[in-house]
């Protein structure tokens, strides 16, 4: 599925790439980037690649809009 075509936030996939986390928060390339180099940004770091479990992700989500 295109990241461009999910609406529902559970229609994710359990594991999100940077694409899908720049689509979702609706910023540029580089600041999804720059977030997944934050310590409190659930990233997981597979060699040079960077992947983001989706039910952390969205926790971290709630906790930036508390």
């Amino acid at each position: 599925m295109a990241v461009s075509t999910i609406t529902d936030l559970q229609e994710l996939p359990a594991v999100l790439t940077m694409s899908h986390i720049q689509h979702i928060l609706g910023v540029a390339k580089k600041t999804a980037y720059d977030l997944a180099h934050r310590d409190d940004f659930p990233a997981i770091r597979l060699g040079r690649t960077i992947r983001v479990p989706r039910e952390a992700f969205l926790r971290w989500l709630e906790r930036q809009a508390a």
